[in-house]
């Protein structure tokens, strides 16, 4: 998030970054920005992370199958 928010002060220092055909450059770093605040703010509640999930263990079974010992 940070080398976004870098970028978007380089594009909006230099006038020949965000003019004309370049205009798109300011928003996808805005995008960026926006993206990473999302996606930080998802994992730090505790829902992007495996450690709070409760999942059943699964029954242990033979690599063969059922009548791998017959």
């Amino acid at each position: 998030m940070a080398l976004w928010s870098v970028a978007l002060v380089v594009s909006l220092l230099v006038p020949a970054l965000h003019e004309g055909e370049r205009a798109w450059w300011l928003w996808t770093c805005v995008a960026g920005i926006f993206g990473g605040g999302l996606a930080l703010m998802y994992v730090r509640r505790g829902r992007g992370n495996a450690a709070g999930a409760h999942l059943p263990a699964r029954p242990q079974q033979p690599a063969d199958g059922p009548d791998a010992g017959s």
